[in-house]
This record gives C-alpha cells, structure tokens and sequence, in this order.
C-alpha cells in the first residue's frame, strides 16, 4: 500500500500531519537507476524471511505487511482535517480515494486531499484570573516569556505546551498540585477577517463542603517536617523505634547506617521554605546518582495551617542497596586473526564505607589477545600473543575530600563529588612487557543540569618498558620508538562540559566538552628545591630512573545536532587538540635536543569514534605516506602534537529498531616541537589542503538499555599521496 496526502493541490504535507495516518506503506527507502527505481523495504524482507511468524526472531523485528483498512483510512482523513483545524485553518475539508496500482492488482494506493482554506491569527489576549495570588504571576509571566503572542498564527499544540509551562511553574512557587486542567482558553472566531481573540482562564479549585462543592483560591504550600526512612522495607510494615533531629530534618528509623548529612546533602528542600516541584525532582535526580539505594520514595501530605497558610508534611523513604556486590564481566573479541581473544574483569563492591556512603570498589581485570604481529621476522609468527593483567581499586565519595568539615559549602544542586583510584596494570608481549603504576584523586560538580566540572587534582603514572626486542625496535622511527620508552607524568586536569543531549527541552542540543591539562610543573619546582632527581645523558631530570614530562595539553570537542523529526537527525562535530611540551621534555636529536611530549599523550587519528575509513594511528602526520595502497599495507603507524577533526552525518530511520546514518569525516595530524619535517609541520595556509577525507554507512540498532552500532567507511582522499598528485584515492586505488 502507498499513501500520498494532497494539500491544497500540492503534494506532501508537514512530517506531524503524516505521522497522524494509521495506514502507511511499509518503511523503507527507494533505490534509483538511470531508467528505473524501486521502493525497498527491508523490515518487510525481514519478516518475509522469518516465515511471516511471530514467534520467529526475523519476523519480531521486521515490519509486518500493512494491510489495506478502510476504517482506518477514513479515520486518517478526518486527523488530518483536525490536525490542520488545530493549527488554525478551521475551514479544513479532507477526503480520500482508494486506486489499485496496475503494476500490481494486490496493492493500492491511498490519496488524502486537504483543502485548508484561510488561517486564523491571534487579534488580542485576554486573562481571567480568579485567584488574585496568580494574577500577578500571570501578568509577569505571558508578558516576558508567553508563547502565545498577537499575530502568530492560532496553533492549539502551543496552547497546550503554555498551559503544561504555567502549570508547572506555579508548583514550582508553591502551589502544590496545581494541574494544567485548571487552565482552560476561550477562542472567539466571531471577528471580521481571519482573526481571533484568546481568553486564558484560571480556574479556582474545588473542595467538598459537606454535601455541596465550593470554589477556594489556590494557595501557595510550605513545608512543615521533613522525615527521611533511610531503612526502609517494603516487606515490612512496622513503625521505626528510633528518631534523630539533623538540621531541619527528622529521621526515623531502626538502623542508622549513615552519617546524617549524607542524606541530607541530597535533599534539595527544608522545613519552614515555600514547596517547589523543582527542588523534589533534583532530589529524586540526586539520590539516584548516589546508586545506593533500590528504591526511592518522595511522598507529601497535607499538614495543619500555620500563621502563613497550609502546609505539608515530607517523607522521603530509602530502601539501600546490598551493602557488597559481586560483579563479573566477561568479554569474547575478534579482529584480524583467526585466533579469538578472551577479556573478563571481576569486581566486588562495599558500599557505605565509613558510614558517610562512600563506595569502595576493588576490581582485578585479565586478558589474552592475539594481534597481527609488527615484525613477523621479529617474531616467526603472523599473529602474536597478548597477555594483560591489572586491578584498580577506587573510594567514591558523595562529597569533596577536604581538610575542614564542608557541610554546606556548595549548594546542594552541584552535587559534589570526590574520587580516588589507584591502580597497576602488566602488559607482555612478544616484542616487550610494560608494567604500569598510577593514581588519581578526583573533585566535581554539578553547575547546572547542562553543565559540570571537574578537577583531577592529582594524576600520576609510572610506566615501565623491558625486555625489548633490539631488533623490534631497530625497526622503529625515532618518534615511535618513543611508545616503547618509559615514562613519569604528573599532571593535573580541568574538563568543563555542556551538556544538553540528556534534556528533551532543547531541540537541536549541542556539546561541548573542553579540557586543559597542565602536567609536571609542580614536580618541577619540587625538584629544583629538593633536588630529589637525577640528571639523564640529553640533559633532562629523572624521578626513580624515568625522565618525567612537562607539557600543556588543550583539547575542545564541539557537536551540534540538528532534530529533524520522525528520529532523524544531522549531527556535526568538530574536534582540535594541541600538546606544548616545555621544560624537562626533551630528548637528544642529530641537531641537538627537540622536546616532545609523552607517547601515551600523543594524538592520532583513526577508529570507530574519529576518522572512521581509517584504523588507528595509521594516517598522516600531514602528507607523510602511510599506506600501499597496491599491496593494501599499513606503512607504520603515526601520531602528531596537533590535531583537527571534522565529522558530519545524517541520521535516519529504517525500520524497527534499526536505523541508519551516512557520515563524512575529515581531519589529520601534524607534529611540533623540532621533530617536524616539511612533511609533517602544520602551516595555516595548508591546513585545508592536507585533510584526510573518508566516508561511509552505518547501522543502529537501539534497545534502550544499550545500542548495537556498525559502521563502515571509506577513504576518499589520501593527503599522503599530495606529492604523487592522486590524492583522491576513491577514484584511483584500491582502498584497504
């Protein structure tokens, strides 16, 4: 069946019309040739091939056929005809016809013709406000932010949205349980032209007086105790035998197994303050991300007036988690050898530490890999073994670690944070082993519901490499063989994040996430004073044999996304980073010494969340060569002290669950700091010129609790090739 919807004798009608009709063709997309095309629906394949059964996995996720029904065709029409209606066209008419296509006597096609006639504009606003509290909150409110204005074309859907955006800012000044239904709007059409005037009405409320109802002002609610059940049992329903008095809050319970504040910290509302719906919903959004407790509860009752009017009474009840979890993951992978590799992590988790809720986690992780080898002469075989083991143990804290008391020291909707890890990580291979030590603590906080920040105060890794293969790494670049280097860096971080992808209220939400990380400066100066180092051959300083680093490392990731109904999307991000390396980074050149940052810190591009058509650390730096593409081989690996990256795609539905996206990616690296060549050096005008370019296909499948996500791209141009002039690689070679 196909479906076309005729609007004053055009075709096509706005995506919320179409989405109305209940009779659509089944989803799919239409493939064209030069002399032909032909519709695709591969929902419909799919169930097709699960034996049209619904107990078969194909046909669940297929699309069923759509078959031909009268009744919801004529429904469809009469939606249509109210859906322009509400948008102002009060005149709409709509109708329908059935034909059968000839090309095939068992489908048929379905014409929907719209004729909407004038629409209707706003004239004036009027307010009927019965209670006077609300009056004047009205007036401020359709004054600065109303969405309904004079001129606008009538649309009932805005009408909604104002009511629902009213009535949730009167509970949030306190007018507890006032509902969008108390907010009605009277529209008189009776004006010369296409014109009307809208009269908003707030209604009193009702309450039973004996056997009659009366109409009372709404009022405005304060709360009048707060008691917080911390040990809830839902099995059990026996009062608490004990209570403590914490602030302005009540506990009641058997079992006191947190410290007060704990709590308290959590709960964004207090005795003797005006009710705000807000503060209820941050507190339930504060709890959950203690992930403590399985059940949270918020419930309000109606307290005795005081000399300021009615009042509530709070309860907050808690049901905790299992003080200890046991946690096991274990993960089976593959890649280019035939040998499969084998993951798995073990974790146990104690919560509620020292009383205050802090969670201490201890997780030891293990694996065995099997990669392609770098050198099969090194090695004598075609794949080689892996072998990874460490542990990392963490203390999460529901505040910031300091040395004074902080109760109170930021408001309570930033949420402070504190963690520390440590942790140790063994790395054997054929051609090396590293043995890696390190520990971070870690502060932050919550500015906004779109905005968080957070400072790793300290961050220290310790990284050592033996038992290399000579041979190996005669093979090696002189920058690569820095990957084989051990290395000291103490650093600390700033990362500032904008987050809007999380809040349904932003229609085109956008990200923004921005770090500096300045690293060795304070373990600089501690060595100039102390003297605690050593001096290397290259002249740098070493803290327990390993030259530790100096560097300043910006990064901003920007991403815009453009909603353009029924799921889809165009999404655009731009990436740049820079590494400064100063001071104690350096190492010994032909010419002299060039400083350089750590390997581990480097930039590359490549894999499934960069420039897609390329593997890691296999492009660039700038137009340096790095693939045969006649011998379909990767020349060696690279990496760069800066870094842009460029993506756009476009995201669509299928059908189902899955959906689909087309991308577009574009950027390189180049290198600084004197180990750059007229190769690998970055100049502006040039920049343009040495992007790398791919593109591709990619599927999605969303389940809600995880998505299944395949891309596939391809390389398009090649900045390596500049020099030969056949950089646009999509047209000339075979692209690996």
């Amino acid at each position: 069946m196909e479906s076309t919807i005729v609007v004053n004798e055009k075709k096509g009608a706005p995506e919320e019309a179409e989405d109305i009709l209940k009779q659509l063709p089944n989803p799919g997309f239409w493939v064209v040739a030069p002399h032909f095309g032909f519709y695709v629906s591969p929902g419909l394949g799919l169930y097709n091939w699960g034996n049209n059964t619904d107990s078969n996995f194909f046909s669940r996720i297929g699309s069923a056929p759509v078959i031909l029904d009268t009744g919801k065709i004529a429904r469809g029409a009469t939606q249509l005809q109210n859906w322009y209606f509400n948008k102002g066209y009060f005149n709409a008419t709509s109708s329908y016809h059935i034909d059968s296509l000839r090309r095939n006597s068992k489908k048929a096609e379905v014409t929907y013709t719209i004729k909407t006639g004038k629409r209707y504009y706003v004239n004036e606003l009027s307010k009927d406000v019965e209670t006077k509290k609300i009056e004047g909150l009205i007036n401020y409110l359709t004054t600065r932010d109303s969405l309904v204005k004079k001129g606008d074309p009538y649309d009932a859907d805005i009408l909604e949205v104002e009511r629902s955006r009213l009535a949730q800012f009167f509970r949030n000044e306190g007018f507890y349980g006032f509902s969008k239904n108390f907010i009605t709007f009277s529209v008189d059409t009776l004006l010369p032209g296409n014109l009307v005037n809208i009269k908003m009405i707030v209604a009193q409320r009702q309450v039973d007086v004996g056997d009659t109802v009366a109409y009372r002002d709404h009022q405005i609610y304060r709360i009048n105790n707060v008691y917080i059940r911390p040990d809830l049992d839902i099995r059990q329903s026996d009062t608490p035998e004990d209570t403590l008095k914490f602030l302005s809050y009540q506990y009641v319970y058997d079992t006191m197994q947190y410290e007060p504040r704990y709590v308290t910290d959590a709960i964004h509302f207090k005795s003797n303050t005006k009710y705000d719906e807000q503060d209820v919903k941050d507190t339930y959004n504060h709890l959950v991300g203690y992930k403590a407790f399985r059940l949270t509860q918020i419930n309000f009752e109606t307290g005795p007036n005081d000399s300021a009017g009615p009042t509530l009474n709070a309860y907050v009840n808690l049901t905790p988690l299992d003080k200890r979890t046991l946690i096991l993951e274990p993960e089976l992978t593959f890649n280019s050898t035939p040998k499969p590799g084998l993951n798995g992590s073990i974790g146990w988790i104690n919560r509620n530490v020292f009383g205050g809720g802090e969670a201490l986690e201890i997780r030891i992780n293990a694996g065995l890999q099997f990669y392609p080898s770098a050198d099969s002469a090194v090695t004598g075989t075609d794949a080689t073994r892996t072998v990874e083991l460490g542990g990392e143990t963490s203390l999460d804290f529901p505040r910031w670690i300091l040395p004074f008391n902080t109760l109170g020291l930021f408001p309570k909707r930033m949420q402070p944070k504190s963690r520390a890890t440590i942790y140790y990580n063994f790395l054997e291979r054929v051609e090396f082993d590293r043995n890696t030590f390190g520990g971070k603590l870690s502060y932050s906080i919550r500015e906004s519901r779109r905005k968080s920040h957070s400072f790793d105060v300290v961050d220290i890794t310790y990284s050592r490499v033996s038992n290399i293969n000579d041979q190996f790494l005669l093979a090696l670049s002189d920058i690569q063989r820095r990957a084989f280097t051990s290395e000291f860096i103490s650093t600390v971080r700033y990362t500032y994040i904008i987050n809007e992808q999380l809040d349904s209220k932003w229609k085109h939400p956008r990200y923004l996430k921005a770090v500096a990380e300045p690293a060795g400066f304070f373990l600089g100066k501690i060595d100039d004073w102390t003297r605690i180092g050593e001096t290397l051959n290259n002249g740098s300083r070493s803290i327990f044999d390993v030259q530790y680093f100096q560097y300043l490392k910006l990064e901003v990731d920007g991403r815009y996304q453009w909603n353009l109904g029924k799921k889809r999307a165009w999404v655009n991000r731009v990436y740049s980073g820079y590494i400064y390396p100063y001071g104690n980074s350096k190492i010994a050149t032909d010419t002299g010494f060039a400083r350089i940052p750590p390997f581990s810190k480097y930039f590359y591009m490549g894999g499934s969340n960069d420039l897609r058509a390329w593997t890691p650390y296999r492009l660039g730096a700038g137009t340096t060569p790095n693939t045969n593409y006649s011998e379909g081989q990767s020349l060696g690996f690279a990496t760069g002290t800066f870094k842009i990256l460029v993506s756009s795609e476009y995201r669509f539905p299928m059908f189902s669950l899955l959906q689909g996206a087309v991308f577009i990616d574009a950027g390189n690296v180049w290198y600084s700091g004197g180990l750059e060549t007229e190769k690998t050096d970055i100049k502006a005008e040039d920049l343009l010129n040495e992007f790398a370019v791919g593109s591709g296909f990619g599927l999605r499948m969303d389940f809600d609790f995880f998505v299944i996500r395949f891309d596939v791209g391809v390389k398009i141009r090649d900045p390596g090739l500049l020099s030969e002039g056949d950089e646009w690689v999509i047209l000339t070679r075979n692209v690996p």
